[in-house]
């Protein structure tokens, strides 16, 4: 078996398609008020046009052998990060490059193995970001907006779409990148909402648990799912009695307003029988 070049293990695929990488940049939507966090900046083809419109680019590299080049490139309002986007604390490097500038975004043609993990670290610091436009495996992307009653509904896009809305401008050939990818990708815009849009923030951690119980086996019944999370039969039917849904109902079929419901009926119902 051959090994895998660095590129391969890094999930590197450098964008070269100037019309794409301008269309990215009008998405992105740069002010001379905006500092820009880039998540693998790669060879610079965003990194240096966002500079030339914003206030200030921190260049996120995980790739040693990219630095130097960058660096050299870099003009004054580009600073370059050796680091891990997973294993770096964003928050208060955020704080600390913010001070006149008025919006925080983020931007990056993402390494594919690991662009769900990164998403997490969207949410971490959801409160900082005015908004962020990501490259993704185009599977991913559609998941990401996906809305109640389709396939690629899930958790995740619940939780991101809480925050943000989530939109999908356009998708990209394996052409534009170099090595090509062995797929198509997407562009994917998110935008800070003013406030949550299905359920509140100080509940994300107990609504994210039961998501994951309800979505855990998709060709399972709602019920059945939380059911074999631990919850009790007959506080589900009289949470689906509540909600009006019928018993066959499946998770992906319901709205995340109707999920939130049931899962403040069950919280409800976990409550009263600890303070019965």
């Amino acid at each position: 078996m051959a090994r895998k070049t660095r590129r391969q293990l890094l999930g590197q695929h450098f964008l070269h398609d100037k019309n794409i990488i301008k269309k990215i940049i009008e998405a992105n939507q740069p002010e001379k008020s905006d500092l820009f966090i880039e998540i693998g900046p790669g060879t610079g083809a965003l990194t240096f046009l966002l500079a030339e419109r914003s206030g200030l680019v921190l260049a996120i590299e995980k790739d040693q052998t990219l630095i130097p080049a960058l660096e050299t490139k870099a003009p004054a309002n580009v600073e370059v990060i050796a680091g891990d986007i997973l294993r770096l604390d964003l928050a208060p490097l955020i704080e600390r490059k913010r001070p006149g500038l008025s919006a925080v975004k983020m931007a990056g043609n993402l390494p594919y193995h690991i662009s769900t993990q990164i998403l997490f670290v969207l949410l971490e610091i959801k409160n900082s970001l005015t908004q962020a436009v990501f490259l993704f495996q185009k599977e991913v992307a559609q998941r990401l907006v996906a809305k109640a009653g389709t396939k690629k509904y899930s958790p995740l896009s619940i939780l991101l779409q809480n925050y943000f809305e989530a939109e999908l401008l356009f998708f990209i050939k394996p052409g534009a990148f170099s090595p090509p990818p062995a797929v198509d990708s997407a562009c994917v815009k998110f935008t800070r909402r003013q406030k949550p849009a299905f359920f509140p923030e100080e509940e994300e951690q107990d609504f994210s648990e039961f998501l994951k119980a309800s979505f855990a086996r998709r060709r399972q019944t709602l019920k059945k799912n939380l059911e074999k999370a631990g919850y009790s039969p007959k506080k589900i039917s009289r949470a689906f009695e509540e909600a009006q849904l019928k018993s066959p109902t499946r998770a992906e079929e319901l709205e995340p307003q109707i999920l939130y419901q049931i899962f403040r009926e069950l919280k409800g119902a976990d409550k009263e029988r600890r303070d019965g």
